[in-house]
């Protein structure tokens, strides 16, 4: 499992969750695309179209949960500086000043926004402001 820094509540993505929970990734998508919402919550985050869930939820039930900061993966930040995922996948490859990821879940990088918003500062790219005013907005409902 992977742990997040303090600043953002540790998530587990689909095969910790299958750990977690005693069966395979096979029932945990089973339960997922049957929206058996009794045996499996509805999942906390969808990152870049992968789904996340808080591991306090399993772990510590009682304890209250955590709001999330809006948190963004290699599509969303392709949206908001408009530009091909794989764009943004070379950025990070170059060592160009992209940031590092907050956490890396399985192959998903996850990123709140600010430090992209400091890339674009920093770098000049643009940045699509409706695109980032909507990504704030998705954990707000």
């Amino acid at each position: 499992m992977t742990e997040a820094p303090e600043n953002l509540p540790d998530l587990v993505g689909q095969p910790d969750l299958a750990k977690m929970l005693g069966t395979s990734i096979n029932t945990i998508h089973s339960w997922r695309a049957r929206e058996d919402y009794g045996k499996l919550r509805k999942a906390d985050v969808v990152v870049s179209g992968t789904p996340f869930w808080l591991k306090q939820h399993w772990t510590d039930p009682d304890k209250p949960v955590p709001t999330l900061p809006p948190l963004v993966g290699v599509k969303e930040v392709a949206a908001m500086f408009d530009v091909e995922p794989d764009t943004v996948t070379i950025w990070f490859q170059r060592g160009n000043g992209a940031p590092r990821e907050n956490v890396k879940i399985g192959r998903t990088r996850i990123w709140t926004i600010p430090p992209w918003e400091e890339f674009a500062r920093r770098t000049g790219r643009p940045i699509n402001a409706s695109v980032v005013k909507s990504l704030k907005q998705v954990n707000q409902q």
